[in-house]
């Protein structure tokens, strides 16, 4: 079993090194964690001696949550007639979510702690990335395999979790701090080179999370990391050509918008599509008008005058919310919810835990989820592939390592 537990963690550090700077990687690694769960469900192979059942008791209503997206889509295409097999794909990976979990509670967490260094190495090679694809900020590509504003969210992320993990560390290591911190400076540096203003609204999110996290750090030392982000975040708004040339192209949108004289801008097609994403959810509130059936239903909103013709051509509602709400209803909402806010849950209650690597490991769930929540409110994330089992993954290595982390304070007689 130990070289099974090698592989296992080296496809965990290979999925968090490269999913997001080559192409089909996440889906590729994700699939062969997949494999090995069930080769080993199959030989009846069991980790500390516990079934399958057992492992997942306590976690039934996670793994549902999983599942609720998949639920939607059937329900919405069982409610409508018309099944289309592809809308399956991608849910999939969050429905096995139970068969990853499992999995990875084979890993020991001394290779768990491996995984850090993916985590920096993966912030390395997307800042290396995105540099590459910008000519160093001078120009915004749109995607190569993953769209820009996504692929920095998840960069950004890597960051946050990077220096979250270095509670794994023994104390004093200063140069696994360094390196850690160095991440978090690449991850923000992808934020800004991205241009992309739904991720620079996750920062001050972040920035509160850590806060809240570092609860064995000394109130002044925290005011003065905040003070010092709040003074860079104003020098980099008034000296960062990029940030102005955003936030004043924003302002036109706005101008332009309220005044009529142009509702074709970035910031008005979203309103434009919010607005009509409302309108198809009234109108279809229980089951939506579907995943296919989206493209046609901003079509005829265009031809009714609720929206305009370039703004009926965009694949999605720059909303994560509301797009789930129009295509699949009060279904598709409850769905999304449960994705969000049932992980959230296991996390959260751990976020004041008086040992310091739960703690940090319940944080980085906890970043995990609000980026995901604050950036939907501007985007659309579960539209592609790469975020699924980039969010299934990662939710559960981290609940897995907290759990494994509780065990071993616990046979320590250490647990709070």
């Amino acid at each position: 079993m130990r070289y099974v537990k090698l592989l296992i963690a080296s496809i965990v550090i290979a999925f968090y090194t490269l999913a997001l700077v080559v192409d089909r990687a996440a889906g590729v690694l994700f699939a062969l964690l997949l494999l090995c769960s069930l080769i080993l469900l199959a030989s009846k192979r069991y980790p500390d001696d516990k079934s399958f059942g057992q492992v997942m008791e306590g976690y039934w209503p996670l793994c549902l949550a999983m599942c609720a997206p998949l639920v939607a889509v059937f329900a919405n295409q069982l409610a409508s007639g018309h099944f289309a097999g592809r809308t399956y794909d991608p849910l999939l990976r969050l429905a096995v979510f139970a068969l990853i979990f499992w999995i990875l509670s084979f890993l020991p967490i001394r290779y768990m702690k491996h995984v850090q260094w993916a985590l920096v190495i993966g912030a390395f090679l997307a800042v290396v990335k995105i540099y590459i694809l910008t000519d160093g900020g001078a120009k915004r590509y749109g995607t190569d395999f993953i769209p820009i504003i996504i692929f920095s969210e998840m960069a950004l992320l890597l960051g946050i979790f990077s220096v979250f993990s270095i509670a794994w560390n023994k104390p004093g290591n200063k140069l696994a701090i360094l390196f850690k911190i160095a991440a978090l400076c690449t991850g923000l540096y992808v934020a800004y080179l991205s241009q992309s203003r739904g991720v620079w609204l996750t920062i001050p999110v972040f920035i509160a999370l850590a806060c809240l996290v570092t609860k064995n750090i000394r109130t002044s030392y925290k005011l003065s990391v905040i003070v010092f982000f709040v003074i860079l975040i104003g020098a980099v708004s008034h000296y960062g050509q990029i940030v102005k040339e955003r936030v004043s192209v924003a302002e036109s949108d706005m101008t332009q918008y309220s005044g009529g004289e142009n509702v074709d801008t970035s910031l008005g097609i979203r309103l434009q599509l919010w607005r009509g994403s409302w309108v198809l959810f009234t109108e279809h509130p229980i089951f939506g008008v579907g995943v296919e059936g989206f493209p046609k239903a901003l079509e005829e909103l265009s031809e009714r005058n609720v929206i305009t013709p370039v703004a009926a051509g965009f694949p999605h509602s720059h909303n994560e919310i509301l797009f789930m709400m129009s295509r699949l209803g009060l279904f598709g909402l409850f769905a999304l919810l449960a994705l969000y806010f049932v992980p959230a849950y296991y996390f959260l209650r751990d976020i004041r835990n008086d040992d310091h690597e739960v703690r940090y490991t319940a944080g980085m769930g906890v970043a995990l989820c609000l980026g995901f929540i604050v950036l939907g409110l501007v985007d659309v994330i579960f539209l592609w592939w790469e975020i699924y089992p980039y969010y299934a993954l990662s939710i559960a290595f981290f609940l897995t390592y907290i759990i494994k982390r509780k065990k071993i304070l616990a046979e320590q007689g250490q647990l709070s």
